[in-house]
């Protein structure tokens, strides 16, 4: 299912894949949307500012295929009680891995919350709904990958003519080079750089080291271009 076509036949991103809707918070919270993928993408909700920091760092991790929100799992507790818990990420990996993640502001996790989530790691792994099942708090936010992440998200429109001309520049790439030279050979200034940054998004560039992207951060190709 798909959202309608705007007049113009500019097509909506697909809804979420979510099996709950986002929750409409007090006026002082934290609630938003953000959409992921290539062409009209697919939405996911988010639930608070960390859940955003955390959805963007996780779909631009290099390992990452997809992102959903708001997976539901069925648990026991010790009394035998089923529960529903609402997963709020779930990564698949390239390796086909599944990973759920429990996001969630240190200051409330509480040691009844995280015994809870211990039965549900348990308890999902055992089914093999996940492969692993973590926690992430506002200590896990990387600054870096924060950094990175924000910014491929914002150069993910495709601009066909320099995603070309990269194209061409990055199969004759030999080596270890400079974002600032691949951007020089490309040509189209602002453009040019975009496209190369677009390239790291999809795998098809790595980053050498660790670091905010810029000009000067040296890449390496790990992926050919078709």
């Amino acid at each position: 299912m798909s959202y309608p076509y705007l007049p113009g036949g500019i097509r909506l991103p697909e809804v979420s894949a979510g099996d709950r809707s986002t929750q409409v918070a007090p006026k002082a919270h934290f609630t938003g949307h953000i959409t992921f993928g290539e062409g009209h993408g697919r939405g996911v909700g988010l639930e608070s500012n960390l859940e955003k920091k955390v959805a963007l760092i996780l779909r631009y991790a290099p390992t990452m295929v997809d992102l959903v929100e708001q997976q539901a799992f069925e648990w026991y507790d010790a009394d035998g009680e089923c529960h529903i818990h609402y997963v709020d990420l779930v990564c698949r990996l390239r390796d086909g891995r599944r990973i759920g993640y429990a996001v969630r502001p240190i200051h409330r996790v509480s040691a009844r919350y995280e015994d809870e989530l211990v039965r549900i790691k348990h308890q999902s792994l055992s089914q093999g709904m996940f492969d692993d099942f973590r926690l992430f708090t506002e200590r896990d936010v990387c600054p870096v990958a924060l950094h990175n992440a924000t910014h491929l998200h914002s150069v993910r429109i495709a601009e066909p003519d320099a995603d070309q001309a990269a194209a061409g520049v990055i199969g004759a790439m030999r080596g270890v080079e400079m974002i600032g030279t691949l951007r020089d050979r490309i040509g189209m200034e602002g453009t040019g750089l975009r496209a190369v940054v677009r390239l790291i998004g999809s795998g098809h560039l790595q980053l050498l080291r660790q670091e905010k992207i810029s000009e000067t951060s040296q890449v390496i190709r790990v992926m050919a271009l078709h």
